[in-house]
C-alpha cells in the first residue's frame, strides 16, 4: 500500500511552476553569481554529498511506504541495501557524485509526478507528464554518463544568449504550469 499523500494535479502544477519560475528567474537575474556555482556542481563533493543524502532519505521513505509486492517481507533488507549502496557510492565513486546524485533525484522525482498525472487529461497533465519523462531520461543519462552534465553546463554557460534562452524556457514553462494550475484550482 502506497502511503504517499496524493497531490492534486492543480497543486502539483502550481508547486512545480513556482519552483521552475523562481529558480530560472533567479538564474536569469543573477547570471554572474550563478555561473561559478553551476559550473562547479558536477565535480563538487559537497553538492554530491548533499544531493546523495537527500536522495537516500527519499529512497528510504519510499521503500518504507511503497507496496513492494513479494519483496515486502524484505523491506528492512532493501532499506539497509539502499543506505549501504549510497554510502559505497559516496566512498568509492567520488567523480561526478553530484551529477549522479542529481540523476537519482530526477528519477525519484518523476514517480510522484507521473502518479499524479495518471488517468488525467488536459494541458497540465500533458505538460507535467512530459516534464517527468524529461526528468527520467535526463536522470538515466546523469547516472550513466555524468560527464554529459558538465558538458551541457559548459555549453549553455559559454554564451550569454544560450544562458538567457535556457532561463527563459524554464520561466515560460513554469508560468504555463502555474497559470494552468491556478486555472484548475479556481474553476474547479
Amino acid at each position: 500500500m502506497d502511503l504517499t499523500p496524493a497531490l492534486s494535479l492543480s497543486l502539483l502544477g502550481i508547486l512545480i511552476g513556482l519552483v521552475l519560475l523562481g529558480t530560472h528567474l533567479f538564474a536569469l537575474l543573477t547570471r554572474n553569481v550563478c555561473l561559478p556555482v553551476v559550473r562547479s556542481i558536477p565535480r563538487s563533493r559537497a553538492w554530491g554529498t548533499a544531493l546523495l543524502a537527500i536522495t537516500t532519505l527519499w529512497l528510504v521513505a519510499f521503500v518504507h511506504t511503497a507496496d513492494l509486492g513479494e519483496f515486502s517481507p524484505m523491506r528492512n533488507m532493501v532499506t539497509l541495501a539502499s543506505i549501504a549502496g549510497a554510502f559505497l557510492l559516496w566512498k568509492f565513486v567520488p567523480d561526478f557524485l553530484a551529477s549522479r546524485s542529481l540523476g537519482f533525484l530526477l528519477l525519484l522525482a518523476a514517480h510522484p509526478v507521473l502518479e499524479t498525472t495518471f488517468l488525467q487529461s488536459g494541458f497540465l497533465h500533458f505538460a507535467l507528464a512530459a516534464l517527468a519523462y524529461v526528468w527520467a531520461v535526463a536522470g538515466l543519462f546523469l547516472v550513466g554518463m555524468p560527464y554529459l552534465h558538465r558538458d551541457a553546463i559548459a555549453w549553455i554557460s559559454a554564451s550569454k544568449g544560450r544562458w538567457n534562452l535556457a532561463c527563459w524556457v524554464g520561466i515560460l514553462y513554469g508560468v504555463a504550469l502555474l497559470i494552468d494550475g491556478l486555472r484548475l484550482t479556481i474553476l474547479g
